[in-house]
């Protein structure tokens, strides 16, 4: 990341040994609603949410994965 007062370079990565480009999704409201709220929970922006996910830094959790977790465990 660039220092205090200092510009980004472009062409220059910034956090990645690469260079982010610009990709296009299609999402319904509710779909980008939801992404931006776990994005803000994270502290992330939207951009590097979805980024964190595709490199698998983010784990994603089907709903009924999740509910088994939440469960106790039967001994």
């Amino acid at each position: 990341m660039p220092k205090r007062g200092q510009k980004k370079l472009r062409g220059q990565p910034e956090i990645y040994d690469e260079v982010k480009g610009q990709v296009n999704l299609s999402l319904t409201r509710s779909g980008v609603q939801g992404i931006d709220e776990l994005a803000t929970a994270m502290g992330l922006s939207r951009s590097e949410f979805v980024e964190q996910i595709g490199r698998q830094l983010i784990s994603v959790v089907s709903l009924e994965d999740r509910e088994a977790i939440k469960k106790p465990y039967n001994n």
